[in-house]
C-alpha cells in the first residue's frame, strides 16, 4: 500500500510501501530529498519536479496495463475526434480512399492522478503512451497492411488523470464508389471507428464536437463539402452487448472541370463531325470518313472514361449512356450516308425515283429542312434532241450529238462543231443496254431527280441530327442535375433516419 509524507514540511508527498520504498531501486528518494532540502531553489525551472513527477506515476502505475478504472463496473467514457488533412488518392477502380488525417483520443486514467501542489505546480505531462493503457481504436473499413490497434505517441496527462493522445493517420480505407452522375458525381465515404475488444459497457465512444475540416488542404479533383459525425452502436455475433462506434461521413464533391475540357467537350467536337459530313457536297468524297473518325473518337473517349470507373455491374454511368446514343447515332449516320451516296451515285442506265421517294422527299423533307428543289425542264423537239438545262451535259453520254443542239438556259450558244469522232463510242445501244426505248435524255433527267432527292435527304437528316444532338446534350445535363438533387435528398434523409 502505498503513503505519503512530507520532506521537511513543505516538499512532495513521496510514496512509500511497508518495507521499502518502491523508488530506492533508482535512487529516486534520494534526488527527491536533494531537491527539497535546499538545491530545488537552484534549478527553478521546474525540470526536476517533472522528472520525478514522471517515476511517481509511472511507479505507481499498474505494470501491465487494464482498463484504468478503479470500480470494474465503471464504463469508461473515451472521447474521438478526427480532422482530415489532405486526401491523398481516390482509387474509383479499386474503390479505396487514402487520407491523411489527425486522430484524437480523450479518457480519463484514475492511476494517473496527483497533487499539482506536491510537485511545484505542474498541471500538465507527457508520458509514452506505450507505457500506458490506451483504447484498442480500429477503423472498420480499413484496407492498410499495418492497420493498428493504438496509438504511437507522446500522451498529455492532466493532474485529474485526463489523458489526451493526438497522432496522423494515413488512413487506407474502403470507400463506396456511385460514379453513375460521373463527372458530376458526389461522393460519401465512411470512416467507422470502434473498440475491437471492449464492448458498451466497458468503453463507450463519445463524438467531440471540435471535430472540423477547418484545415483540410484543398484538392485538385475533390471539394470536401461536410464531415457529419454520428454515433450508433452494433451488435456482433460474438457478443449479446453491442459496441459503441462513432462515424465520421466525408461528402466529397468531384471537381468537373478536368472532365469536361478533356472528355465532354472533345467527344461533342468530334460528334459535330457527322452533322458537317452531311452538309458537305456527296462529289467530295470525304463524307464516309467523316463518319468512321467521329465513331472511333467516341470510342477513345468511351475507353478513357471506363478506366475510371470501378468494375461493378450496380450501375452504368449516365456518361457512358451518354457515348452509346452518340455512337448508335453516328453508325446510323453511316447507314444514312451510304444510302444518300447511292443514291447520288446512280449509273447512266437507271430506273426511275419511286414516286413515295418523290412525295418524301418534295413535298415533305424540302420544306422541313428549308431548302429548294433543283426544277430542270426538258423538251423535246419536232425533228431532234433538244435538252433544255442550267448545265452542261457530260460528254461520253452524248456522242454523235450536236453541241448546237444543246442549248444552256441562260447562256450563249455554244459551238456548233460536232462532237470528236475520237472519243470513245458510246451508241445509244450500248448506253441504254436492252432497255432501247429510253434515251440518253430521259436517263438525264432520271440521275438530276436521284440526285435532287439525295441532296434533300441529306439536307433533312442535317437539320433531323442536328435537332437530335441539341437536344441530347441538353437533355444529358438536365437529366444529371435533376438526379444528382434526387440524390442529396435521399442521402439527406438517409442520415436523418
Amino acid at each position: 500500500m502505498f503513503t505519503t509524507q512530507s520532506l521537511n514540511g513543505t516538499g512532495p508527498n513521496i510514496p512509500e510501501t511497508k518495507g521499502e520504498d518502491p523508488l530506492t531501486e533508482n535512487n529516486a528518494t534520494q534526488s527527491v530529498h536533494n531537491l527539497w532540502n535546499g538545491k530545488f531553489e537552484a534549478n527553478s525551472d521546474g525540470l526536476d519536479a517533472g522528472v520525478m513527477l514522471v517515476e511517481y506515476l509511472l511507479t505507481r502505475y499498474p505494470p501491465h496495463p487494464v482498463r484504468p478504472v478503479r470500480n470494474q463496473s465503471t464504463t469508461l467514457q473515451v472521447t474521438h475526434r478526427m480532422t482530415p488533412i489532405q486526401l491523398i488518392d481516390m482509387d474509383e477502380k479499386n474503390q479505396v480512399i487514402t487520407l491523411k488525417s489527425w486522430l484524437a483520443q480523450q479518457w480519463v486514467d484514475e492511476y494517473l492522478t496527483w497533487d499539482p501542489n506536491d510537485f511545484n505546480g505542474i498541471n500538465e505531462i507527457q508520458l509514452p503512451i506505450e507505457s500506458l493503457w490506451q483504447p484498442d481504436t480500429v477503423i472498420y473499413s480499413s484496407v492498410s497492411h499495418d492497420s493498428l490497434r493504438h496509438l504511437d505517441t507522446e500522451a498529455i496527462v492532466q493532474s485529474n488523470g485526463s489523458i489526451m493522445a493526438i497522432q496522423f493517420f494515413i488512413i487506407q480505407a474502403t470507400c463506396a464508389i456511385d460514379a453513375t452522375l460521373f463527372p458530376f458525381d458526389e461522393q460519401r465515404c465512411n470512416f467507422r471507428f470502434a473498440s475491437w475488444s471492449y464492448h458498451g459497457n466497458l468503453m463507450n465512444y463519445i463524438p467531440d464536437p471540435a471535430s472540423n475540416i477547418k484545415r483540410f488542404i484543398p484538392n485538385g479533383e475533390w471539394e470536401l463539402l461536410e464531415m457529419p459525425v454520428t454515433d450508433s452502436s452494433d451488435l456482433h455475433e460474438c457478443c449479446t452487448v453491442p459496441f459503441p462506434a462513432i462515424t465520421y461521413t466525408l461528402h466529397l464533391k468531384r471537381r468537373s472541370t478536368f472532365y469536361v475540357v478533356n472528355i465532354v467537350f472533345p467527344s461533342f467536337l468530334a460528334y459535330i463531325l457527322i452533322s458537317v459530313g452531311f452538309y458537305m457536297p456527296s462529289d467530295s468524297g470525304e463524307r464516309m470518313s467523316l463518319c468512321v473518325i467521329s465513331i472511333l473518337s467516341q470510342f477513345v473517349f468511351l475507353t478513357v472514361v471506363a478506366d475510371f470507373m470501378p468494375p461493378t455491374a450496380e450501375f452504368v454511368p449516365h456518361l457512358q449512356r451518354y457515348f452509346f446514343t452518340t455512337i448508335g447515332m453516328a453508325v446510323v449516320s453511316a447507314f444514312v450516308t451510304a444510302w444518300t451516296l447511292n443514291m447520288h451515285f446512280r449509273s447512266p442506265v437507271c430506273e426511275e425515283v419511286p414516286k413515295w421517294k418523290k412525295i418524301l422527299a418534295f413535298r415533305i423533307l424540302a420544306p422541313m429542312a428549308c431548302t429548294k428543289i433543283r426544277v430542270r425542264k426538258y423538251r423535246r423537239l419536232k425533228n431532234d434532241k433538244t435538252v433544255k438545262t442550267n448545265e452542261d451535259i457530260p460528254m461520253n453520254m452524248y456522242n454523235g450529238i450536236k453541241r448546237s443542239h444543246l442549248r444552256l438556259e441562260g447562256c450563249e450558244q455554244h459551238n456548233t462543231q460536232e462532237v470528236d469522232a475520237r472519243m470513245p463510242a458510246c451508241t445509244e445501244e450500248g448506253l441504254l443496254g436492252t432497255d432501247l426505248d429510253t434515251d440518253p435524255e430521259t436517263q438525264r433527267r432520271r440521275l438530276h431527280d436521284w440526285r435532287e432527292v439525295a441532296r434533300i435527304f441529306d439536307r433533312a437528316y442535317f437539320v433531323l441530327y442536328t435537332l437530335m444532338q441539341i437536344c441530347l446534350v441538353i437533355g444529358f445535363l438536365t437529366y444529371i442535375a435533376k438526379q444528382g438533387e434526387g440524390f442529396h435528398h435521399e442521402e439527406e434523409e438517409n442520415m436523418v433516419v
